[in-house]
């Protein structure tokens, strides 16, 4: 679909600084297996090509949405950093996602074609802290300043941005098609400073859940919220501008997926407290199963272990449960050294609450320390969702 007469991509000048008319750890995990619904609805070849997820509604999609089996984390910056610039971003990526989303072309679109094929397409929006503060806008209690811990090892090149998208689609050329439009639909207003492309496997890891598993070959994902919890564990509701929305941080992990390799089955067993063939806890048959901290082998020490992943990790009170999306990528080499990791999203009301306290133990005595280091860290507040009419972020201008 061309552009004709005056468009939206018209309506900024000087570099797109002005607009003319009116004024989004590792494996945090719970003790007990709570499995998220995950049904998706698929075509009668089992294809989710023609699948649309709604663009508008109390809360944006891409959060709640059962995880699509490609996405990709943008980081942007703005040239000009003020509310005006970030009007305008708003205004694009609202028009945008409510075409691309819906199988629908945007506007200027070179590749229509592309469009037609959603594949339960999904884009969110989400704002940084710093950049929140630099243009005014109060920032909610619920959106702490999330720390370095003393694990990090944070390299700059993965860092906190002003602005973030969220991009997820099974179709990864849908997927490249919707990050091409935006950005450079937006490139007059900021830069892209990284793109952090992950995957999932469209096949669960076990028999049981939903799960599937990441490159160290760990069934990962399996305690989240359902979506009828989504409202105690995720959306704010704190009295601010920002209910319906939520705090994602994002954290590059690389894996040393070579030292790993270098462990016997029981080791690994060891250090995540969950069988690897069937992601039991350790002492249990199925993935579902609760996880027993309690239980003692003959020789009196705990089945799992002290150190064990899932033991540091499990959430001690509802308050501190989050959504998580647990993304792999797999970047070649780097300096002769694989470039393998996982792409860590977490989703909660309140990180100070929750993901915070959870990610200190963490990094004080998790056992999967020795084979994970987590090299990007940001942390954005998602948007809360809109009627038509709206664009995203208006209720902050």
């Amino acid at each position: 679909m061309a552009d004709s007469g005056l468009t939206r991509r018209s309506l900024f000048v000087a570099g797109g600084a002005a607009l003319v008319g009116g004024a989004g750890g590792y494996a945090l995990a719970g003790v007990n297996a709570t499995p998220q619904v995950t049904q998706v609805l698929v075509e009668a070849d089992g294809s989710t090509a023609k699948v649309t997820v709604p663009f508008y509604g109390a809360h944006q999609a891409g959060v709640d949405t059962p995880a699509q089996v490609y996405a990709r984390f943008i980081g942007m910056n703005f040239i000009q950093a003020d509310r005006q610039s970030f009007e305008a971003l708003a205004r694009i990526v609202t028009d945008d996602s409510a075409r691309l989303t819906q199988g629908e072309p945007a506007l200027g679109d070179t590749e229509p074609e592309i469009a037609v094929n959603p594949a339960r397409l999904t884009i969110t929006l989400g704002i940084g802290r710093d950049f929140m503060e630099s243009i005014n806008v109060p920032v909610p209690a619920s959106f702490p300043a999330i720390p370095a811990f003393k694990t990090d090892a944070l390299n700059p090149k993965w860092g906190q941005t002003d602005v973030i998208l969220q991009i997820g689609s099974d179709d990864p050329l849908t997927l490249a098609h919707a990050q091409r439009m935006l950005t450079k639909g937006l490139s007059t207003l900021a830069t892209t400073e990284w793109i952090q492309a992950g995957f999932v496997s469209p096949t669960p890891g076990s028999d049981q859940g939903s799960a599937s598993r990441n490159l160290m070959g760990q069934v990962d994902g399996t305690v989240n919220p359902a979506r009828n919890e989504f409202d105690q564990i995720v959306w704010i509701d704190d009295g601010s501008w920002a209910n319906g929305g939520t705090v994602l941080v994002l954290r590059r992990i690389h894996m040393l997926m070579d030292d790993w390799d270098l462990m016997d089955r029981g080791a690994k067993e060891l250090a995540v407290g969950r069988s690897l063939d069937t992601g039991a806890p350790l002492g249990g048959k199925g993935e579902l199963d609760p996880v027993d901290l309690e239980a003692l082998a003959p020789n009196g020490l705990p089945v799992i272990p002290r150190d064990a992943h899932i033991r540091v990790a499990h959430a001690n009170s509802p308050a501190e449960m989050i959504m998580r999306r647990p993304y792999n990528f797999d970047d070649g080499f780097t300096d002769g050294i694989p470039d393998i990791g996982q792409i860590f999203a977490a989703y909660t009301k309140n990180p100070a609450l929750s993901f915070i306290p959870m990610q200190e133990r963490l990094a004080e005595s998790d056992a999967m320390n020795r084979w994970i280091t987590t090299i990007g860290s940001a942390a954005y507040l998602v948007l809360p969702g809109i009627d038509s009419g709206q664009f995203l972020g208006e209720v902050i201008i």
